[in-house]
């Protein structure tokens, strides 16, 4: 008989007080296999999603105590999923657990710097599961002072709260020099413009602490101080350093287009498409050429995508106004609708729908689109108003 690798041996299990953890896997045998092994172990409340942007929707419905994700899964990866959670301010305090097929020193860097709390590679045994379950929880819990602070920190940069979070971060390094508050630090004050300052305390950190998040942002305020040469220079060095993050790679095409090295940006762009590229990808190229005013290039990556999650709407959104406004119709209405698609709960875009429907003659499709709008949110202006003229015409 073969031999299970995912099978091990524990103890009787004991029901733990975490109430919700989240198994996130395109493949069902894996989801069940861990789903097996959580149950074994006294975890009950065990939720599923095979797909990051399903898991995105289970955690805004659901209180969720630990992220369990695979990295390789179509449309939005592991890493895209962990990045995006750690990236928001109402989700970011929960664990995620990395989940890949080997344990490569790139991935693991990548992991790192988005804030993973436990990573485990496959094949993987039922204690070997468990023990990083146990390590990610208490790593999330036990906190000490300074910890508890860098927390708030990261509340408050997240929140948007930047001159908060500077004045915290201030009392931090009072007591101790700590890389991830040197970094949030920096952000915020690129955040509020203060680019000089920003330089100046990248300048004082070692190469031993920098990661590519560092030289990343240490480009963006270059650029922004005009010092472009030593921009792009920052920003290819941010990409070596993780050549798995093609978010850096995207960020180093947007600043080539905007100093006219076009050709540069379209072979980043072209390496970037030719790596598995998913949605949030698309959506961020598409985003590129969306301010170049380049309608075609734009809508050719926006087409291709397959699931993309809410927070990428306004791009598809602004494409259809654009293309509203270059007459096209027809195609402008299967943008708004594709945008419903992704966030069916938005009164904006039934309204946006709605004005196009108008524009085009199309008053009973109009008049549907706006009880719709209304019904999900019956303050907005806009479409009474619209309505009422409907009503009264």
């Amino acid at each position: 008989m073969p031999v299970n690798p995912y099978r091990g041996k524990t103890g009787r299990a004991k029901k733990v007080a975490y109430k919700n953890l989240l198994v996130v896997d395109d493949y069902p045998e894996m989801r069940d296999i861990i789903r097996v092994m959580l149950r074994n172990n006294g975890y009950g409340n065990v939720l599923t999603a095979d797909s990051g942007n399903r898991a995105l929707r289970v955690i805004e419905s659901h209180a969720i105590s630990l992220v369990i994700t695979d990295w390789t899964m179509p449309n939005m990866t592991g890493i895209e999923l962990l990045s995006h959670l750690k990236c928001d301010p109402k989700h970011f305090a929960i664990p995620v657990m990395m989940i890949s097929d080997e344990r490569a020193s790139d991935k693991v860097l990548y992991a790192a710097e988005e804030g993973v709390d436990g990573f485990l590679v496959k094949p993987f045994s039922e204690q070997d599961l468990i023990a990083t379950i146990r390590t990610a929880l208490l790593k999330s819990t036990a906190r000490d002072e300074i910890e508890q602070k860098v927390f708030e920190m990261r509340r408050l940069k997240l929140s948007k709260n930047y001159q908060e979070a500077l004045e915290l971060g201030s009392e931090i390094l009072k007591v101790r020099q700590h890389p991830r508050v040197l970094l949030m630090t920096c952000e915020c004050l690129f955040h509020l413009k203060q680019y000089e300052k920003a330089a100046s305390i990248m300048a004082d950190i070692d190469d031993e602490h920098r990661s590519s998040q560092h030289e990343n942002l240490l480009g963006k305020i270059f650029m922004n101080m005009g010092q472009f040469a030593e921009g792009i220079l920052a920003l290819e060095k941010a990409v070596k350093m993780n050549t798995l993050n093609n978010d850096l790679k995207i960020d180093l095409a947007v600043f080539c287009f905007e100093n006219g090295k076009t050709e540069e940006a379209e072979k980043i762009i072209d390496s970037v498409m030719g790596n598995n590229p998913t949605d949030m990808n698309m959506v961020n190229i598409a985003a590129i050429y969306l301010e170049r005013d380049d309608l075609e290039k734009a809508g050719y990556y926006l087409k291709r995508t397959v699931d993309p999650i809410k927070d990428t709407v306004h791009v598809f959104n602004k494409y259809a106004v654009a293309l509203r406004r270059a007459n096209r119709f027809e195609d402008a209405t299967d943008v708004y609708l594709k945008c419903i698609r992704i966030e069916p709960c938005s009164d904006i875009l039934h309204y946006n729908l709605a004005v196009l429907y108008a524009k085009t003659d199309k008053p009973e499709e109009a008049k549907k689109v706006l009880i719709q709008a209304l019904k999900l949110n019956p303050d907005n202006e806009y479409a009474k108003s619209m309505y009422s003229r409907y009503m009264n015409s």
